[in-house]
């Protein structure tokens, strides 16, 4: 539907990402009257008595909830999906009661329980039913600019899914069998192509195969069993046995791959069940399929036990011991990691919540939103150029070693990945760079005076000056039409909602992003096949997805692409699980070469993409990351336009800095901070994000157990990696008195809805 007339179009899908626990569950440990007489005794040097006396009773009343949280069912069943062996800890603080003495166990025990805490309560992350999501309408007809249906649960579904890596392993375990491997078609590894008789590697010269090897690589086509294979006359083999050696060593060698042939997605359980069905010995098959079974027993016995902690605990130790059995191998991989998919299965959840936004809403948006989405397109065009330069420099480059022979893609693929990944200049940060000094200029951050608060200016007053600051320009790839901003909206509650009584914090603007792409949200919808058809629609049916390695990072189940239309086609740089044979691309088997005076990329069968579009994946990835409104300065204002708040107020510092990193103590700690906090003019609740970590943490400043726990933080970074480890801080807003997600009884959570906007008028014909 249009976004008003500014010109870009909405989907009428919508995401509504939430918390699991509400947000006044934030507030739990604030200590207002500790913090006041804190700050009198720092600013005075007086009324030491009289902090010690709040201080002491502060900490008591926290060392009640602590042990009350501990043993909240709700709690533990979140933190028991998530990583049960926290639960030591909170078997501790219940045992200890609230008195127990307070030495570094306990302070160790209550500084991850509020980690934990802080995460359910403060954070939209989509993980379990600790964050939970659900599909809003977006139906510009509705005259209100809210209407919400309050289901009598907290999730309205639950579903508990297998990792694919788990999967993977147990069918590597059959599969050493030879009366299973047999059945299995063997396929080409994605990232070569045979010419004749050579194989083509990227990174690596050509490899020449003898006759046998080349008819039986020929033969591979991903459909056709080992067993047919090795007895096919026309390969040449004297005996099938010769065959499976021969497959084994072209395995070894990476020519091949012999497996289940799971993907990294959900699907892997179906496909993996078909393979063992297509097993022609009854006896393995049964083998197999029993074992299997086994697995999915044990997990549908995890699913049975949701909502109930302790059963689930157990179930999912169950599990754990039926995978080990079965294939020797430990569940857990990447510990530590985060996005790693590191337990044997996961949980999602759709929140019990219907939601439809109506015409206001998208009134009061369109004006501010089109600011942000013009800059956006001039962002994404801008990287597009940036990158094309350098691509043509290392086209010209290749151009001249390979003489007559053509350039292949995979030489300038390698090349490329350092403009990517490298850390050197990279094209993304002078983009990124640009961009944040053409909004300071639009901001007028320049001539503010120095701690100004908030910049509000009204887009009426930008119009002009938006398009001077960011002009219009092409889109260069398929997903460049393509984003996805995160808006939080601020109202007391949902009938304020409702009457219209709100503000907009931008989250994030993830551009040139097709984030409903996931499978983490897409068996919450009613009709997939719908959002399927629409990005087709929207970024066209010849799309190239990357076909991604193992140990690419965050690449898990639940963060696959749902959404892959009929026509796509899987570019594949390296091994990698996943691919289709009749879909995958690799590298090597593309050639570029110039055309009307773009670089192009071209397939053996004759089809051809921009060279832009096949680094548009890549591309995408760091207009992401390159979408800020703000650099890196010792402190940004809050910038208002419209009703939107476009940027919040934000602090840069380090950890060596701060100070904080040698306090000493619970009460010297909290008198750091305080003293910190009023050295920066920070509020009261904020974000932290320390450099050496992936996600930013509430904290609470009025707090003794936030400080004891930010000082703990501060302390293992500069440990683990130097007091330079830069320190973000920014303002909480929404605050937990803006959180308007209901639940039956009426207790609130806070929430961020993700909206797909597409530039219409620019969408890339392919």
């Amino acid at each position: 539907m249009p976004l008003g007339d500014t010109g870009w179009s909405v989907w009428r899908d919508a995401i509504l990402r939430s918390t699991g626990f509400p947000a006044d569950g934030l507030a739990l440990f604030a200590a207002p009257a500790a913090a006041a007489l804190a700050d009198e005794l720092l600013a005075t040097d007086c009324g030491v008595e009289r902090f010690d006396k709040e201080f002491d009773e502060a900490v008591r009343a926290a060392g009640q909830r602590f042990t009350e949280l501990a043993a909240d069912p709700l709690l533990r069943e979140a933190v028991t999906w998530q990583n049960r062996g926290a639960l030591v800890a909170f078997d501790g603080l219940v045992r200890g009661g609230p008195d127990a003495p307070r030495n570094v166990r306990r302070r160790d025990r209550e500084r991850a329980l509020l980690k934990y805490w802080q995460r359910y309560s403060g954070k939209n992350e989509t993980v379990g039913f600790f964050g939970p999501s659900c599909w809003v309408t977006v139906d510009p007809a509705q005259p209100e600019t809210a209407r919400l249906r309050v289901g009598p649960e907290l999730t309205r579904r639950r579903w508990v899914r297998f990792e694919s890596w788990a999967l993977v392993e147990y069918a590597e375990c059959i599969g050493a069998e030879l009366a299973v491997r047999r059945w299995w078609p063997p396929v080409l590894a994605p990232q070569v192509a045979v010419r004749d008789r050579s194989v083509l590697r990227p990174g690596q010269p050509p490899l020449a195969l003898s006759p046998v090897e080349a008819a039986l690589l020929a033969a591979v086509d991903g459909r056709r069993p080992a067993h047919d294979l090795v007895a096919d006359p026309a390969i040449g083999l004297r005996r099938p046995e010769d065959g499976y050696t021969l497959l084994d060593r072209l395995v070894e060698r990476e020519l091949i791959t012999w497996d289940a042939a799971l993907p990294v997605s959900p699907a892997a359980e179906e496909v993996l069940r078909a393979r063992i069905d297509a097993i022609g010995d009854p006896a393995a098959r049964l083998v197999a399929r029993s074992g299997l079974d086994r697995l999915t027993a044990a997990r549908d016995t995890v699913a049975a036990a949701a909502g109930d902690p302790q059963r689930l605990g157990l179930a999912l130790d169950a599990l754990d011991v039926t995978f080990t059995e079965l294939t020797g191998r430990s569940p857990r991989r990447r510990e530590g990691r985060m996005y790693a998919g590191r337990t044997l299965c996961h949980e999602d959840t759709a929140r019990d919540l219907d939601v439809t936004l109506g015409a206001p809403f998208l009134a009061d948006l369109a004006a501010p939103l089109d600011v942000l989405l013009r800059a956006a397109r001039w962002m994404v065009a801008a990287l597009a150029q940036a990158y094309d330069r350098v691509f043509r420099e290392l086209y010209d480059e290749l151009r001249g070693e390979a003489g007559d022979d053509p350039v292949s893609l995979a030489d300038l693929w390698y090349l490329a990945q350092g403009l990517f990944w490298g850390a050197g200049d990279r094209p993304v940060d002078a983009v990124a760079a640009d961009f944040a000094d053409r909004w300071a200029g639009l901001f007028g951050f320049a001539g503010l005076p120095s701690g100004t608060r908030e910049v509000r200016l009204a887009v009426a007053d930008l119009a002009d000056r938006v398009d001077e600051v960011f002009p219009a320009a092409p889109a260069r790839w398929s997903k460049a039409v393509l984003h996805s901003p995160d808006l939080q909206l601020c109202a007391r509650d949902a009938e304020a909602l409702a009457r219209g009584e709100y503000t907009v914090v931008l989250g994030e603007l993830h551009a040139a992003w097709a984030s409903f792409d996931c499978e983490v949200f897409i068996p919450a919808h009613p009709d997939p096949e719908r959002l399927r058809d629409a990005l087709t629609t929207d970024l066209g049916g010849r799309r190239l997805r990357l076909l991604y390695p193992t140990d690419w990072p965050r690449r898990t189940s639940r963060t696959a692409e749902a959404l892959a239309g009929p026509g796509d086609r899987q570019l594949a740089f390296a091994a990698a699980p996943g691919a289709d044979p009749a879909r995958v691309l690799p590298t090597v088997a593309l050639t570029v070469s110039e055309r009307d005076g773009h670089l192009v990329a071209t397939a053996a069968d004759g089809e051809s993409w921009p060279l832009t579009e096949v680094f548009g994946e890549l591309l995408s990835a760091h207009a992401v990351d390159g979408f800020k409104l703000v650099a890196a300065a010792p402190y940004t204002p809050r910038v208002t336009l419209d009703r939107l708040v476009v940027a919040r107020r934000t602090w840069r510092t380090t950890v060596g800095e701060s100070g904080l990193a040698d306090a000493a103590g619970e009460r010297d700690r909290f008198l750091a901070v305080r003293a910190w906090r009023r050295r920066l003019d920070l509020p009261e609740q904020v974000y932290v994000k320390l450099g050496s970590e992936t996600k930013p943490c509430y904290v609470d400043l009025s707090s003794p157990a936030f400080a004891n726990m930010f000082c703990a933080m501060v302390r293992a970074a500069r440990m683990g990696d130097g007091a330079e480890v830069s320190l973000t801080v920014s303002e909480m807003l929404p605050g937990p008195d803006d959180a308007w997600v209901p639940d039956a009884a009426g207790r609130r959570y806070l929430s961020e809805l993700r909206l797909h906007v597409v530039d219409s008028a620019a969408r890339v014909d392919r």
